[in-house]
């Protein structure tokens, strides 16, 4: 079963298929992070910009309990030294910064398939973060980038994407303001080594993340036609094996499909069947990496 994520990938994907940069990464808070709260609904007109996405049907049961205060529930994640729970803290923070700039959030959910499994806020949703993100500082605010670093560095799931989103030090403009800054130029060799790493172990945010960027390139990564296609291939691999032979995202990235012909195109025969066997082994390690996560799952 296709997941919101994966739905918001393949809007991604056909950009990319169009010839355009990867302009929306996915975002989707990890299991470890605190669940909102509902409180009273309060009524308000939708938010100018994300009226298209305005939730739906019956609004969550209204309930007197107000969330926990929101620098208690980053240290309580922090506090495990678990690099999951960091990234579940840097998410929780960045959800509320977005909140703050813009007063709504994009949220990834099931129920809103006839908006491909995203929404905003519900009226519901926005008094609890309201609430929640009133207590954001500063300090907050740049530790946040303390947390993803660590849960990057860890391997942890979509932290590598989100390093490459946030920018050096959380300024994305800085590649292109200070391209010969040292200290630019060693976290684009990190976050790049960091995508790279998980991209080769079946990170699926990764990959689709650099299907898109190395056929285009842009500030942080190069063009590169043969990661690009041999990219391409290990998801279309993963995505037929998860969801079936005719799943969309997997047929669009079959080595026979009009987009992955033209990827192939300027590589040589030799470069062709290397992407195939090293797009086998990334196959194999998401393979291995849905095992051991299975295995480690809480038995009901």
């Amino acid at each position: 079963m296709r997941t919101a994520r994966d739905k918001l990938a393949l809007a991604a994907i056909v950009a990319v298929a169009a010839g355009t940069l990867l302009a929306l990464v996915k975002r989707e808070p990890p299991p470890a992070t605190p669940a909102p709260a509902a409180v009273q609904p309060a009524a308000q007109p939708p938010a100018p910009g994300l009226a298209w996405l305005q939730a739906t049907g019956p609004q969550p049961d209204p309930a007197p309990a107000a969330p926990a205060p929101l620098a208690e529930q980053v240290d309580r994640l922090v506090d495990t030294r678990d690099p999951a729970r960091a990234y579940a803290a840097y998410r929780l923070l960045a959800d509320c910064i977005s909140f703050n700039r813009d007063g709504d959030r994009i949220v990834f959910d099931d129920d809103s398939a006839q908006r491909g499994g995203i929404r905003a806020l519900s009226a519901a949703e926005k008094a609890h973060d309201t609430l929640l993100c009133a207590g954001m500082t500063e300090r907050m605010r740049q530790s946040r980038l303390d947390y993803l670093a660590m849960a990057a560095q860890a391997g942890v799931p979509g932290a590598a994407v989100a390093m490459a989103t946030e920018g050096p030090f959380g300024d994305r403009s800085a590649l292109a303001t200070r391209p010969g800054d040292p200290l630019v130029q060693q976290w684009k060799t990190d976050v790049n080594a960091q995508l790279a790493r998980a991209a080769d172990s079946g990170d699926l945010d990764a990959l689709h993340y650099l299907t898109g960027m190395r056929k285009n390139g842009d500030a942080l990564l190069t063009r590169d036609a043969a990661a690009a296609y041999r990219y391409g291939l290990a998801l279309g691999m993963i995505e037929r094996e998860v969801n079936g032979q005719e799943d969309v995202v997997g047929k669009l990235y079959r080595a026979d499909s009009a987009l992955m012909r033209e990827m192939a195109a300027e590589l040589s025969d030799e470069q062709r069947a290397e992407a195939v066997a090293a797009a086998g082994r990334i196959a194999e390690a998401h393979r291995a990496r849905s095992k051991a996560a299975a295995t480690e799952a809480p038995q009901p």
